[in-house]
């Protein structure tokens, strides 16, 4: 799939996890670490691209396309300086919420703070790192949540 030249890729995200499920646990943590990265350099250049024609906070924009490039449902809340996020059904979150969580990393959808983090640094003008406080994955449920904090939020 394309949107204009960014070029997309559909993939299970039982088939992503549950390879990252198989590795060792550093070896886990290094791939999620890897993700975070990776979508924090990628996404955040098609995250700059809606934010040319934005006209509300580039966050709710890409709350808006979760959905449909299956990332889950996403709110938005803002709290003084900050965006507060709840992912329902995380496609990151849910194969591991499947397995024992108590065995399960405290975070795991790293793409999503990734994402977040690259959305909330453009909003900002400087670096931001955006924070998962509770992973289903982790926690149980069906949320994860989420939140950026901006020094000035455009």
């Amino acid at each position: 799939m394309r949107d204009g030249s960014v070029r997309y890729m559909l993939i299970r995200p039982d088939a992503l996890m549950g390879a990252i499920m198989r590795l060792t646990p550093d070896a886990r943590d290094q791939m999620l670490c890897a993700l975070h990265a990776s979508v924090l350099d990628f996404g955040g250049r098609s995250a700059g691209n809606y934010n040319k024609t934005a006209t509300r906070p580039l966050v709710e924009v890409v709350a808006e396309t979760a959905p449909d490039l299956g990332w889950g449902s996403w709110t938005v809340t803002r709290v003084a300086d900050a965006f507060r996020i709840v992912v329902e059904d995380s496609p990151f979150a849910a194969p591991f919420a499947l397995e024992d969580a108590a065995n399960s990393p405290n975070s795991v959808c790293t793409p999503i703070t990734g994402m977040l983090s690259a959305v909330a640094t453009i909003m900002n003008g400087s670096a931001v790192t955006a924070v998962e406080t509770r992973c289903a994955a982790h926690h149980g449920g069906t949320a994860c949540h989420f939140e950026i904090s901006l020094e000035h939020a455009q």
